[in-house]
């Protein structure tokens, strides 16, 4: 079994002794900060690197020139959450959609079919949020259409159902070499969703099903056989994006305040995923 199998195997038994054992909500902040800062952020906070390892797939000339686009992304993303929340989601989960996709068929398929990297990480996404969509419309006030949607009536397994069944279709037809295995870790992700609240759920994906993975996937592509040395290399973007979250969340503007404190999150992590995608697209080829 490959690094990224065994990765992912253990964050779902994971995710799963959640579920058994239960996780109150009130630990779920307490819980995202812990995956966040020691595996979220860290797989992320070695681009500069992994952008230059490989000469085949180098899109930039300098690392200034890196620097300077990769920052550029990030602010750009922010401003355009600032003036459009609406456009700034949109993107995000466009964005989101292809590169949840892509790394999740790691392991089960190649990389190379760009539509079905994007249906995965779609199907994925619309499941976190259909079984939390109640708590999702409380985060979303910024979007009064679908904030004051009265979705009362529906109990919690119907989105469930709704979620798979959009899974079996629309995957049915691409050609997957493993797709068992796939469909058995989307599934449980699924029922991970369905019992955890919004935080909790996004915490076990993103960090056990996401960033794990990738994390070992570039520990293997730097060749050592100490991880602790590769890790430490990831200390200082991750402090910086500490450092970035920080300022920012001492910004002055309704849309980034205290009072809602995941709907912040998720726009750092948009930030950051935006230019972290395109060093990732380069990185997983071939995988």
């Amino acid at each position: 079994m490959d690094v990224i199998l065994k990765s992912k195997l253990i964050g779902l038994i994971f995710a799963l002794s959640i579920i058994f054992f239960g996780l109150d909500s009130s630990y779920s902040i307490l819980l995202f900060l812990i995956v966040m800062l020691s595996i979220g952020i860290p797989h992320g906070s070695v681009d500069h690197i992994i952008a230059f390892i490989n000469p085949d797939a180098r899109r930039f000339n300098s690392k200034l020139i890196f620097y300077i686009i990769y920052l550029s992304l990030i602010i750009i993303n922010i401003v355009l959450w600032i003036i459009s929340p609406f456009l700034g989601l949109l993107i995000f989960l466009l964005i989101s959609c292809y590169h949840f996709g892509e790394t999740q068929v790691l392991g089960y398929n190649s990389t190379e079919n760009k539509l079905l990297n994007f249906v995965i990480g779609a199907n994925i996404l619309l499941s976190l949020f259909l079984n939390n969509i109640i708590e999702l419309q409380g985060i979303l006030y910024i979007l009064p259409e679908f904030s004051n949607l009265d979705l009362s009536n529906f109990d919690g397994a119907f989105f469930l159902l709704i979620s798979v069944v959009v899974l079996m279709l629309s995957v049915t037809n691409f050609n997957i070499k493993r797709k068992v295995p796939l469909y058995a870790e989307i599934t449980i992700l699924y029922l991970v969703f369905y019992h955890t609240d919004l935080l909790t759920s996004f915490t076990l994906y993103f960090g056990f099903c996401h960033s794990l993975p990738m994390l070992m996937l570039e520990f293997e592509e730097f060749k050592t056989d100490n991880f602790i040395k590769f890790y430490l290399k990831t200390l200082p973007f991750t402090i910086l994006s500490l450092i970035f979250g920080f300022l920012l969340y001492q910004f002055n503007n309704d849309l980034l305040t205290s009072d809602n404190l995941i709907l912040f999150v998720f726009i750092i992590i948009s930030s950051l995923t935006l230019p972290h995608v395109f060093i990732m697209k380069d990185f997983v080829k071939d995988k």
